[in-house]
């Protein structure tokens, strides 16, 4: 329905601002209607301008359920379609020429000049088919700090024009120095922090968002967008710390907004899974044409190992937003968990068709080649890796764990040193530590039991106070037999993180059921880890795309150390059978060895020599000293 102004009440409010508007007709857009923002046009001399009024007038429209923006990501890879830089400026003639590439049907201009010691605001819309405008929107404000608000004024009344509900405007239309920063340099900085983690990756994006906050202490989007990025580089614990800061500033943001900090505390946060999922859902039921809400649903069936979901929603966010590289990295890794290789091929394909790249896809590339086992195809992922901040270290550590796969434990740990140096070298602390604690876990899996304790040591000298690194060092410490020491840490781990489902339900009961093993109480252990198997398959630690199972594999060793050999081989089989889950994975190598254990306590000394027979064969060129390869040879020994 047609609506006049409703935001008179914000007029009076407004101290030197004014808004005045020109319908053209009462044109309604509807929920199947695409809207394109072109750049604003800066002619005030000011370049603080730039680029920052775009970015907030897409956060002041956003509000609306029912307008369908067109992400920057459409945009860019629309302009590189064009022969054009993803950078280039957006202009009203580009823009028109655009919209059938984007399938759009309005285009939006805007502009801002300087009138004396004020400053006017112009936002017109025009219909891409017919290039007639039907929508204009002019609003003044006295003074460069009251740009923003009039900006938001401005955004509202265009809403109005379109025809959205009175009802809905007045309950979603936050004042946008309110749902962003009346900074105008705090603001742009943001602006150029989104831009590069767009265009560049997180780690670019790091220091402008932070310089964001620096400009305004209560810029709740600045911290969102913080935490994501630390996220996205593995640093768990400063995501955490960035995403409460948020939280904690409610009364600045959006509806739209809230729903997505409130999602990511719960996940980053809190850690409480089923909390996350609800408000995402919530968010995608609201918002149903939101691909951030679907593609970030998706992360959380990664985290829980429900690969099927997560590839449904990572689909739906790809289907929405075609332009953005997050969404297939997120569909190619589920399908790969899925053993879907093929298809997920053909969605890197896909991505690489639209010039998108970035670190993930080749870790998926890598993944990718190692269930195919295709050496040139791993290496070429290694080459392409060197000197890539955020890149380098992650494709050394998967080459460690491919090595270690066979059994070269000693290149193993080399590729670990180098994999833990280039994260530190990158400012990465966390993914230092995660790297150094997976390849002592690997070390202590093997029976390298001092190699596995001064890498535990290690892990917390690089990350103290990081979740993964405390989990990673208290395993390995368990395993080591190191109780005391293991008891301390899981105590400080539940007290620090009491909400956290995956602290709490997976990895607490896991690390205790592997102290009970190294106690020779493998029915206790058992009983422990009855409840991990709903997260058994999750990716739990950091935002790996991998998971080794851990849970399943120490529940075939109690099965063993309980005499149960029918149980622990179905243990060992569900390694074996998710492939794709447990990729290069130390536990994936070792569940052939399990099985060959249960075949022997069960009786079936054949069957036993041929599994016995398939490990050594995967081990043919493994290192000789290594403990659990020599304990596996004394052992087929006695079979023989």
């Amino acid at each position: 329905m047609r609506t006049k102004l409703i935001i008179a009440g914000l007029l009076l409010v407004l101290l030197g601002a004014g808004v005045y508007w020109y319908s053209r007709g009462g044109t309604k857009l509807t929920d199947s209607d695409s809207l394109l923002l072109a750049d604003f046009v800066n002619s005030t001399g000011d370049p603080v301008f730039e680029g920052a009024l775009g970015e907030a007038l897409a956060i002041s429209l956003g509000q609306s359920p029912v307008l369908n923006l067109i992400s920057p990501e459409k945009v860019a890879e629309a302009l590189r379609s064009q022969g054009l830089a993803v950078h280039a400026s957006v202009t009203r003639d580009l823009a028109a020429k655009l919209c059938q590439n984007l399938g759009a049907t309005v285009y939006l201009t805007g502009s801002v000049a300087k009138d004396g010691r004020s400053y006017v605001l112009r936002l017109e819309a025009f219909r891409c088919a017919t290039a007639s405008e039907i929508a204009s929107v002019k609003s003044e404000a006295d003074s460069r700090d009251q740009a923003v608000h009039a900006l938001g004024l401005a955004a509202a009344e265009l809403r109005s024009q379109f025809g959205e509900d009175p009802a809905t405007l007045q309950k979603f239309n936050l004042p946008l120095e309110r749902a962003t920063t009346s900074s105008l340099e705090a603001l742009k900085a943001f602006t150029e922090g989104r831009r590069l983690s767009r265009e560049q990756g997180a780690i670019e994006a790091v220091a402008p968002l932070k310089k964001a906050i620096e400009g305004d202490p209560r810029f709740a989007l600045a911290y969102s967008n913080l935490a994501v990025s630390y996220y996205n580089l593995n640093q768990n614990a400063l995501a955490a710390d960035r995403i409460r800061q948020a939280f904690e500033l409610a009364d600045r943001q959006t509806v739209r907004d809230h729903l997505h900090i409130t999602t990511l505390y719960y996940d980053l946060g809190t850690g409480d899974v089923q909390k996350a999922i609800a408000s995402y859902k919530d968010w995608v039921q609201l918002y149903p044409r939101d691909d951030i809400a679907k593609g970030n649903l998706a992360s959380e069936y990664f985290l829980i190992g429900d690969y099927e979901q997560a590839a449904n929603f990572a689909q739906q966010a790809l289907r929405l937003d075609p332009g953005s590289s997050a969404w297939y990295e997120n569909v190619a890794t589920a399908y790969i968990a899925l053993l879907r290789l093929e298809e997920a091929q053909n969605v890197i394909n896909q991505a690489f068709a639209r010039k998108l790249d970035d670190a993930a896809m080749h870790s998926d590339l890598y993944a990718l080649a190692f269930l195919q086992n295709d050496a040139v195809a791993m290496q070429r992922e290694m080459d392409w890796s060197v000197g890539k901040p955020g890149g380098e270290d992650d494709m050394l550590a998967l080459q460690a764990d491919t090595e270690a796969y066979v059994g070269h434990v000693k290149k193993a740990r080399e590729l670990s040193r180098r994999a833990v140096e280039a994260a530190q070298s990158a400012q990465l602390a966390e993914p230092a530590a995660i790297w150094q604690g997976i390849a002592a876990l690997r070390e202590a899996a093997y029976g390298n039991m001092q190699e596995a304790r001064t890498g535990a040591d290690r892990v917390l000298e690089i990350a103290p106070k990081s979740r993964d690194a405390q989990t990673l060092a208290s395993l390995v410490l368990a395993r080591a037999g190191d109780a005391r020491r293991a008891q301390s840490m899981m105590d400080d781990l539940s007290a620090a993180h009491i909400s956290n489902t995956v602290v709490q339900s997976a990895w607490l009961p896991t690390i205790r059921a592997q102290a009970e093993l190294i106690g020779q109480r493998p029915g206790k252990a058992i009983e422990l880890l009855e409840v991990v198997k709903p997260y058994e398959r999750g990716q739990l630690i950091g935002n790996l795309s991998y998971s080794c199972m851990v849970p399943a594999y120490l529940r075939g060793e109690a099965y063993l150390g309980a005499g149960q050999g029918p149980q622990a081989f179905a243990e060992f089989q569900k390694l074996i059978d998710s492939r794709g889950v447990v990729g290069n994975c130390w536990s994936g190598a070792l569940a052939l060895l399990g099985q060959a254990r249960a075949q022997a306590l069960s009786g079936s000394k054949s069957a036993a020599k041929n599994s016995y027979q398939r490990f050594f064969e995967l081990w043919k060129s493994a290192d000789a000293d290594v403990p659990i390869l020599k304990s596996a040879r004394a052992e087929f020994a006695k079979l023989k």
